[in-house]
């Protein structure tokens, strides 16, 4: 008695090499849209007092700064990458509540203080 075994060969048809360009466009078109809209990292923090250039420092070089806006002195950290409002005169605190900033655009605004820092 013989065994049998199925022809397991299959040649590739049109159709199976079209779903694999589409899943292949598909997975670099993933790949391009999560490039484009992932935070980038900044590299420079712009601090403003008054609506006028205070200052500009390298993230990357960890700092404190103390700025004088029409209450107080407010106290900027630079530190691991990230840029945070440490203290401030302001009532609320809203500034310090902002928390850590890293990525370009980012902003923590002081109104009462007016103080504006920017990562770029």
């Amino acid at each position: 008695s013989e065994i049998k075994v199925p022809n397991t060969q299959r040649s590739i048809k049109k159709t199976d090499v079209i779903f694999l360009v589409v899943c292949a466009a598909l997975i670099g078109a993933f790949f391009i849209f999560h490039k484009a809209v992932s935070p980038v990292s900044g590299e420079e923090v712009i601090i403003e007092v008054k609506n006028k250039a205070f200052g500009s420092y390298h993230l990357s070089e960890n700092r404190v700064i103390k700025v004088n806006g029409i209450l107080g002195t407010s106290t900027v950290v630079i530190k691991d990458g990230e840029v945070y409002m440490k203290e401030s005169p302001c009532p609320n605190k809203v500034c310090i509540h902002m928390g850590k900033i890293s990525e370009v655009n980012e902003t923590i605004v002081c109104i009462p203080n007016r103080i504006y820092i920017t990562v770029k």
